[in-house]
């Protein structure tokens, strides 16, 4: 079995995207606002302070 590696240019832009998500989860919590998310396949509203939380988690 072969398995590709991801470029180093793929793994700067995915770390820029996670860091640009924090920083907005972040802004949303400070704001008291609700983020939509993907839970098992649907669109589920939650507090932009628990996603906060569950993306830290992971």
């Amino acid at each position: 079995m072969t398995t590709k590696r991801a470029s180093k240019m793929a793994i700067v832009a995915g770390k820029c995207l996670s860091k640009a998500v924090q920083e907005e989860l972040q802004r949303k919590a400070l704001l008291g606002q609700y983020v939509i998310i993907n839970r098992n396949g649907k669109a589920c509203r939650v507090s932009a302070k628990q996603a906060l939380k569950i993306a830290k988690a992971k």
